[in-house]
């Protein structure tokens, strides 16, 4: 069943979020709901940085971490579509940059910061 939900936020965001609605030829509701769903599927350890990056950052290190996730976006949309045209079924798999090692060795190296 769907349903509507509402959410405050200034002014700044609603402005922001007419302005791409009316560029992209959308909704607004499309685009809150493509933001919902898209943070309801993060893990909790990425939403907690999100409600942190939303919290703390401003000006240039909110773009940046604006980018970063545009960036991976785009990549795991590029990795879904490669495994499509390869006929792979499962695109997520376990390709090495999944792999424990990988993971401990990211946590590691972003301990050390």
């Amino acid at each position: 069943m769907a349903g509507t939900v509402a959410a405050h936020v200034d002014e700044e965001t609603i402005a922001r979020l007419r302005a791409i609605a009316a560029t992209e030829n959308r909704p607004a509701s499309q685009i809150v709901a493509v933001a919902l769903r898209t943070l309801l599927n993060l893990s909790p350890g990425a939403r907690r940085a999100l409600y942190a990056i939303d919290g703390s950052l401003e000006g240039a290190e909110r773009d940046f971490a604006g980018q970063l996730v545009g960036r991976a976006a785009l990549r795991a949309y590029e990795r879904i579509l490669d495994a499509r045209h390869a006929g792979d079924p499962e695109p997520m798999g376990n390709a090495p940059v999944d792999s424990e090692e990988a993971i401990e060795a990211e946590a590691v190296r972003l301990s050390r910061r």
